[in-house]
């Protein structure tokens, strides 16, 4: 996962935006998608617990990384599972709100907010290696707001991850 942040851009952006929006039948493309969610979900990974090492070198105090990797695995099953089973299910005639959507709705509440936090944890975390000090929000948000629109905001955040954790 480390060979992730070595990565140029445009490398990245294939992996992770071409891959995710590809359109072939059936098999192929849940296999081409996967390669999408798994290089996003490893890119995030990368770069919140390699950053965490280099914000120790740092001498700065590490965050918790317990609840990142957890949501980590979290987001990568769903979004597996959504992927195999959204994708072979047709569509309900029931227009109806059930019984049976409830853990549904509590687990897609869930990995909303598991998306939210690793995309969080890692924007901080180059924040946090790039100023060298404890980060606020608004030092930050930029790098969010390009993690979020991460069909734009590759281009400019991977050269700055592999300029700030460099690995050996």
């Amino acid at each position: 996962m480390k060979k992730l942040l070595t990565f140029k851009h445009w490398q990245l952006f294939i992996l992770i935006f071409i891959c995710g929006a590809w359109t072939s039948p059936s098999p192929l493309k849940e296999i081409i998608n996967s390669v999408s969610i798994l290089t996003f979900t490893f890119w995030i990974y990368a770069i919140g617990v390699n950053g965490q090492e280099k914000i120790a070198e740092l001498g700065l105090k590490p965050m918790n990384v317990k609840l990142f990797k957890v949501n980590v695995i979290i987001v990568c099953v769903f979004l597996f599972l959504s992927l195999i089973f959204f994708s072979q299910m047709e569509a309900s005639s029931s227009d109806t709100f059930g019984l049976k959507d409830i853990p549904l709705m509590i687990g897609g509440l869930y990995l909303f907010f598991a998306i939210f936090q690793t995309m969080f944890f890692a924007c901080k975390t180059i924040a946090k290696i790039e100023y060298q000090r404890e980060v606020l929000l608004g030092d930050y948000f930029a790098n969010l707001v390009q993690m979020l629109f991460i069909f734009v905001g590759i281009w400019i955040l991977q050269p700055k991850i592999s300029r700030l954790i460099p690995i050996k």
